[in-house]
């Protein structure tokens, strides 16, 4: 059985046919600028054109979900839970999201500069306390485990500190900003560097 096509993006508005459908994060905020444009088909066989308004940075994606009626929709970086019949977003996230990775079929992980969340086709199941300080990057995930390095702007030597993270237990180990702080952002009593060697 054919799986029946649901989306599809389009790399400019369409210069004719009916008025395109504005998505943001802000129902009472028009917007009017081309943005991340996608038409999605309905189950009548009608179709429709989306404009969402994009976030700040250049990530973006779409994920399917065939046995739902969900979509996910990152806009440059603003995420969106979507359907094909309705006009209106059903959830809104992000607004700086700048790595997507697909977990299993039915999980993302997203990443902005300062932590990771996952997500899937009913919202964000898990968001990590504060990772790093300002930058992540390099992620992987290899049995469940997710690596990266987030940016320490106070260590010049390694400026790049490693973490990973379980996600299956949701154990996080290292991390720039969790070297100084905890996961409730209380700074940590950290040793006099003169005392460190002895």
């Amino acid at each position: 059985m054919e799986t029946r096509r649901r989306y599809e993006i389009l790399d400019h508005l369409p210069p004719y046919g009916p008025m395109y459908i504005s998505i943001t994060d802000n129902a009472d905020e028009p917007f009017v600028s081309e943005g991340y444009v996608i038409r999605f088909y309905k189950k009548d066989g009608s179709d429709w054109v989306a404009n969402f308004r994009p976030g700040w940075t250049d990530c973006s994606f779409v994920k399917d979900y065939p046995d739902s009626d969900n979509i996910i929709v990152i806009a440059n970086g603003m995420g969106y839970i979507v359907t094909t019949e309705s006009e209106k977003p059903i959830e809104t996230f992000g607004i700086s999201i700048k790595n997507v990775l697909e977990i299993n079929k039915n999980n993302l992980l997203i990443s902005d500069d300062i932590g990771v969340e996952i997500i899937n086709e009913n919202g964000i199941e898990w968001k990590s306390p504060r990772i790093s300080w300002d930058g992540i990057k390099n992620l992987s995930i290899n049995d469940n485990i997710l690596t990266g390095l987030s940016f320490d702007p106070m260590n010049d030597l390694e400026e790049w500190c490693e973490f990973s993270i379980d996600l299956i237990t949701k154990e996080i180990n290292g991390g720039s900003y969790r070297k100084y702080y905890t996961d409730d952002n209380r700074l940590k009593k950290l040793k006099p560097w003169w005392k460190i060697w002895n």
